[in-house]
C-alpha cells in the first residue's frame, strides 16, 4: 500500500492528481452527496487507499468554508456545530472504509475569550479532544488533528499530551501552515517536527515562503525549484525528520494543479515525482 497520495475534491480531480501521477492513495474532501456512490466505485476499481479531510460530504447547514472549525471556541453552540459535522463525517468514514479522518484542531477561537485564562481555554479544547476521541472509538476510524491558525495550543507539549492521552488521535503535520506558524510564533519548524514525529499520523505537503504567499496563491504545489535559502520549506528535510521516526505516517500532497504563474512556469507533476523520489528511501 502506497504511503503517498493526493488531496482530491472532485471526480475529475481524481483522474488528474491521483491516477495520472501513478498514485495509489487519495485524501477526499467536500464531495457533493450525489457523487459519493461513484467515488466509492472508482476507489474500489483502482484499489486506492483512502482517507478523508472532514467533511467528506458537503453539508448545506455548515458554514463556508467547510474546513472552518470551532472546536476551541468559547461559544458552546459553535463547538457543537463543529462536533456535529465531525460526527456526521465519522459515520460516513466508517461506511466508506476510510483509513483515517483529518479534523482541524487546535484552532483559533472565533469568539472573544472575554478574559478567560489559559487553564479555562485549555479545558474547552481538551473537552473537544475528548469528543473527537469518542467519535474515533465509536466509529473505529482514527482521527488526525491538524492545527490551523494562531492558537495557544499549537505547541509540541499540548499536542503530545493530547495524542498520548487519546490513543486513537494522531497529529497531521501540515508543512505550509506549520511554516507560517513558525514564522508567526518564533519556533524552529524542523525541531517542532522532530519532537512531534512519533505522534504524527500524516503529513500534508504544500509550500510557501510566508503568509503573504498563502494569501496571494493559497496552497502552492511543491516543486524542486523551491530552495530553502529562498525562504521555502525544506520539504526533503521535513520528510527525513518525520518519516524515519514514524514509518507508518502517510504523505498527502495538498494543493491544486496550477503553479502560480508569477512564481514561474512549472508543472505540478514534476513536484509529485520529486516527492516520490524523496519518500522512496524513507519507507
Amino acid at each position: 500500500m502506497s504511503h503517498l497520495g493526493y488531496h482530491c475534491h472532485a471526480l475529475d480531480h481524481l483522474d488528474e492528481v491521483i491516477l495520472s501521477n501513478g498514485l495509489q492513495r487519495g485524501e477526499f474532501y467536500n464531495f457533493f452527496p450525489d457523487n459519493i456512490a461513484d467515488l466509492t466505485k472508482r476507489i474500489e476499481r483502482h484499489s486506492l487507499a483512502a482517507s478523508i479531510h472532514a467533511p467528506l460530504v458537503r453539508m448545506p447547514w455548515y458554514p463556508s468554508p467547510p474546513t472552518l472549525s470551532f472546536l476551541c471556541d468559547v461559544d458552546e453552540q459553535k463547538r457543537h456545530l463543529s462536533l456535529a459535522m465531525v460526527e456526521e463525517t465519522m459515520k460516513t468514514a466508517e461506511a466508506f472504509g476510510a483509513e483515517y479522518v483529518v479534523v482541524h484542531f487546535p484552532v483559533t477561537p472565533t469568539t472573544g475569550v472575554n478574559g478567560l485564562g489559559y487553564a479555562q481555554l485549555k479545558a474547552i479544547a481538551w473537552d473537544s479532544a475528548h469528543h473527537l476521541a469518542e467519535y474515533s472509538e465509536r466509529h473505529r476510524v482514527p482521527i488526525h488533528v491538524e492545527g490551523f491558525g494562531p492558537s495557544p495550543f499549537l505547541t509540541v507539549d499540548f499536542l503530545n499530551e493530547v495524542v498520548r492521552h487519546f490513543p486513537t488521535l494522531r497529529y497531521c503535520f501540515d508543512t505550509g501552515h506549520m511554516h507560517i506558524a513558525s514564522q508567526r510564533d518564533g519556533f524552529d519548524l524542523y525541531d517542532f517536527a522532530r519532537r512531534l514525529a512519533p505522534n504524527i499520523g500524516s503529513v500534508h505537503v504544500w509550500n510557501n515562503r510566508s503568509i503573504d504567499d498563502y494569501f496571494s496563491f493559497g496552497h502552492i504545489p511543491v516543486h524542486p525549484v523551491q530552495k530553502p535559502e529562498d525562504g521555502w520549506v525544506d520539504i526533503g528535510l521535513i520528510l527525513r525528520v518525520i518519516v524515519p521516526n514514524n514509518p507508518g505516517c502517510r504523505v498527502i500532497l495538498e494543493s491544486g494543479m496550477r503553479y502560480p504563474e508569477p512564481l514561474g512556469v512549472h508543472d505540478f507533476r514534476e513536484g509529485v515525482q520529486w516527492v516520490k523520489e524523496l519518500t522512496a528511501p524513507l519507507f
